[in-house]
């Protein structure tokens, strides 16, 4: 059995204050949730439990928290995406990224070291946002202690 994480009527009502998701359409915004599931799953160290009729957490604050945890991933990477647009789009990203620059006018660009580190941009950003993984400990999914003998 796989856990439902969240719908996607669920990540539009909980990103319904931004444009985060304007005119994208449900099929892409449950891509959006898939991907984000799939670099959620790796952290979970407790499942919750399920009711067995609809395959999402029985208890409601923990089905909120993961939907919680799949939106604010959702938002962090649309966050990314829309930055990488106003930057100039990924090949400026990829410049700023390796900690070199670029100006306007005459365009200019100068490199960067690509071990030197630069602005976490786009895929270098965050995998998983920390909102994401508050949402995940209040659901019970991750944290606490192992026990020691």
């Amino acid at each position: 059995m796989t856990m439902i994480w969240a719908t996607v009527a669920e990540v539009r009502t909980y990103l319904s204050d931004t444009t985060l998701l304007a005119g994208v359409d449900d099929a892409a915004v449950g891509r959006h949730v898939d991907r984000a599931v799939r670099s959620l799953v790796p952290l979970v160290l407790r499942w919750p439990e399920l009711d067995e009729e609809t395959d999402r957490p029985a208890e409601e604050d923990a089905r909120a928290s993961v939907v919680a945890a799949v939106a604010e991933t959702i938002r962090v990477r649309r966050e990314a995406d829309q930055a990488t647009v106003a930057l100039g789009g990924p090949g400026a990203v990829e410049v700023i990224a390796a900690g070199g620059g670029i100006s306007a006018g005459t365009l200019t660009v100068s490199g960067g070291s690509r071990t030197g580190g630069g602005a976490r941009i786009g895929q270098r950003a965050q995998a998983v946002p920390i909102a994401a993984v508050d949402a995940l400990l209040a659901a019970g999914m991750v944290g606490g202690s192992v026990p020691t003998w």
